[in-house]
């Protein structure tokens, strides 16, 4: 009960509630960024299903039996942050502590505790990765503990089912054993569930051959794919396009080649893509964009839809860039260009970094220009005047040339040659 928690305490847990809650968003937002690029690159079906920061009562309980001070208890109660992460498969559950290991600049691994192996007394099954945050604790001094759940479909089922009947004390046995069936049960479901991922998992099987009249089967269009474009497709890799191809009612491969060779559209996807993101389509998702383009109403509609889903990609993942460069305020920001600490990815991730008209170096763009993309990111119109002097000395410091359309050699040459 809250009433029983120390006030010393509950002032400790109010002074860091908004640095938590701040911090959870950013992790929140990684995670969920970071299970999306899983799914749609290597076809892993994960999602964050529930983050929170736990409550005053419960770190204080933990905190008490174990003879922690109240400071303490932020720093060595595993799970003042806890995510859960669901999965379809046992090998997604593989894929996401990959993942995490990946993240050692927002999370650094401490202990992974494996209860899918060898199951807790209750039957509960699950792995737990405890980890402590870095973002806001770059100089690894400190960190946020942090524990992420990670459970199949069947084990988060069983959670659901049966753990809430076993946390009490004096819980009779026979529930105690039909929850152990039942974990055993769903266990096997799980191993008959991987089988079949396994299968999904192979190659694609493909065709020996195919003619243009041949109708559209993910067979035929795994062998074009590696025929055309030297890539060996898989199952979950497919999905998306034979659906598109469907939506649009392509019948035969002949269809499909038709819609491959489109050169023109082709080059008219890329440039959309080269606006928003700065590089073209790769083949997979020329694939794809050129049967969604097929299935609209229209072509402009359909080259439309596409922008759409390009901008709206790469917008989540520029909003994840910049939370974890950019400093978190104006003032912040400014702070780092007066020290000369700023460094040029805070101006890349905002998108002011072009390239050099003569030799294709990066050059940084005009200072108006990147003044004003500082100011609308951070949503202010202060501070102009100084931020405007700031960004010409870090240019300056930097070798940036003044009007940010040729780099400070090609600039030289020129004056040069006149």
């Amino acid at each position: 009960m809250k009433k029983d928690v120390p006030r010393e305490f509950l002032r400790e847990y109010e002074e860091r509630r908004e640095g938590l809650d701040s911090e959870l968003e950013y992790l929140k937002d990684i995670v969920v960024l970071r299970l999306g690029q899983l799914n749609s690159m290597k076809g892993t079906r994960a999602r964050l299903t529930d983050a929170r920061v736990k409550r005053p009562a419960k770190i204080w309980k933990k905190a008490k039996d174990k003879g922690y001070a109240p400071a303490e208890a932020f720093d060595k109660i595993v799970d003042i942050f806890g995510f859960r992460v669901v999965c379809n498969n046992l090998s997604d559950s593989e894929a996401v502590i990959e993942m995490l290991r990946q993240e050692g600049g927002v999370f650094e691994i401490k202990e992974i505790k494996d209860m899918v192996s060898k199951a807790a007394d209750d039957g509960y099954r699950a792995i737990h990765v405890r980890t402590v945050t870095r973002r806001f604790h770059p100089d690894h001094q400190g960190g946020t503990p942090c524990e992420i759940q990670i459970r199949t479909l069947a084990q988060d089922t069983w959670a659901r089912l049966s753990r809430a009947d076993l946390y009490g004390k004096n819980r009779p046995q026979t529930i105690a054993e039909l929850s152990k069936a039942l974990s055993k049960q769903l266990s096997a479901i799980d191993e008959m569930a991987q089988l079949i991922r396994n299968e999904l998992d192979k190659p694609a099987e493909r065709a020996q051959d195919i003619r243009d009249s041949d109708p559209v089967s993910p067979q035929r269009l795994a062998l074009l794919s590696e025929q055309k474009y030297g890539e060996k497709l898989y199952e979950w890799s497919l999905h998306d396009w034979v659906l598109n191809l469907r939506e649009a009612e392509t019948e035969n491969i002949g269809e499909v080649r038709t819609l491959l060779d489109d050169g023109r559209l082709r080059k008219a996807l890329n440039r959309i893509a080269n606006q928003i993101r700065r590089y073209d389509l790769d083949d997979r998702e020329w694939a794809v964009y050129s049967a969604l383009v097929a299935a609209e109403v229209s072509r402009s509609a359909g080259i439309r839809a596409v922008k759409a889903r390009i901008q709206r990609e790469w917008d989540e993942i520029t909003a994840i860039a910049r939370s974890q460069v950019l400093p978190g305020s104006i003032d912040d920001f400014m702070e780092e260009l007066r020290t000369g600490s700023i460094s040029a990815d805070c101006f890349s991730v905002l998108d002011c970094i072009g390239t050099c008209g003569r030799c294709g170096a990066p050059v940084l763009e005009s200072t108006e220009s990147v003044m004003q993309s500082i100011l609308e990111h951070y949503g202010t119109d202060t501070h102009e005047d100084e931020l405007h002097e700031l960004i010409e000395k870090w240019r300056f410091n930097n070798d940036y040339s003044e009007d940010g359309s040729f780099c400070g050699y090609c600039e030289y040459q020129m004056s040069k040659d006149d």
